[in-house]
């Protein structure tokens, strides 16, 4: 356990002691950035999304209130007429 913790010791030291390159990255990074403030997000995929999920939203709706009357009163469609007719 002792053999371990001087590699490791060692390692650090070695790791303290290198020296590291200097590169210049600040040109490359404000290109990019200069570059993402010219681009505006585009909110069409959400926009067809939420439209699409709206209008799925409208079909259970309409048939889960359809199914709420005939669970409610069982004799619903023998006294009223199936009000989905006119859709079709």
């Amino acid at each position: 356990m002792d053999k371990i913790i001087e590699i490791l010791d060692k390692l650090a030291e070695r790791a303290q002691s290198e020296i590291l390159p200097q590169i210049d990255v600040s040109n490359g990074v404000m290109t990019r950035i200069s570059l993402m403030r010219g681009q505006k997000p585009s909110l069409l995929p959400l926009e067809v999304f939420a439209g699409l999920t709206a209008v799925a939203a409208s079909i259970v709706i309409f048939f889960s209130i359809q199914a709420w009357h005939n669970i409610v009163n069982p004799f619903y469609q023998l006294f009223a007429p199936y009000q989905g007719v006119s859709l079709w």
